[in-house]
This record gives C-alpha cells, sequence and structure tokens, in this order.
C-alpha cells in the first residue's frame, strides 16, 4: 500500500505538512548525530552515579574515615605552616642584611663627597 502511495506521489513536489515533516525529522537526525550533547550528559550521569556508590560504603565507617582525612589534613596544613614560617625567616634575614647593604652605601657616598669636597664623583 505504501509503494503504491509513493509511486502516484513519485514527481510532485512535497506538501507543506511534508515538507515540515521533514525539517523535523532532520533536526532530529542533527540532535542524535550530535557527539557531544549525549555523550555529555551520559558520562555526567555515570560520573555522579560512580560518586554516590562510593560514598555510600564510606557512610558505614564514616567516623573512622573522616578522622584519618583529617590527620591527614592535619598534617598537611602543619607541615605548610612550618615551611612559611621557614621563608618568613629567611626574607627576615635578607631584610637585615639590604638594610646593612644600604647603610653601607650611604657611609661610602657621603665619604665620597667629603673627599671630593662636596663634588659628586
Amino acid at each position: 500500500m505504501v509503494d503504491v502511495e509513493v509511486q502516484k506521489k513519485a514527481g510532485f513536489s512535497l506538501q507543506p505538512e511534508e515538507e515540515h515533516l521533514r525539517v523535523q525529522l532532520e533536526s532530529i537526525q542533527q540532535e542524535l548525530n550530535a557527539p557531544n550533547l549525549f555523550k555529555g550528559r551520559l558520562s555526567e550521569m555515570l560520573s555522579l552515579i560512580r560518586m554516590q556508590s562510593l560514598a555510600e560504603p564510606s557512610q558505614t565507617n564514616g567516623n573512622q574515615m573522616e578522622g584519618a582525612v583529617l590527620q591527614s589534613i592535619h598534617g598537611h596544613l602543619s607541615r605548610q605552616q612550618a615551611g612559611i614560617g621557614h621563608l618568613l625567616d629567611i626574607i627576615r634575614d635578607d631584610l637585615q642584611h639590604l638594610d646593612i647593604i644600604k647603610q653601607g652605601l650611604a657611609e661610602k657616598q657621603t665619604v665620597s663627597v667629603v673627599s671630593t669636597g662636596g663634588v659628586r664623583v
């Protein structure tokens, strides 16, 4: 029956309803062929499922896991604080050395002004 209709309509232009359906089918086909659209959503859903499945077993030992994580974070932050303190000590020493250098340059400049009789060299 479909073949008969196709043969009857052969050579005729598309009717407006048929043209509208063709446009809709093409847009659906383009959406389905878009590689990133559905793959991105699918990968996002998979990652959410993985995160939930990983979170469920840790809920039974939540307090133990939380304590271990807190100890790890505490140790890391303590090491960072010690490192920052060491850097501050180095900066303070360098500032003292710079002050000594400035004083030495100022003394040298006053000595050269005095030795040349007020004329800078």
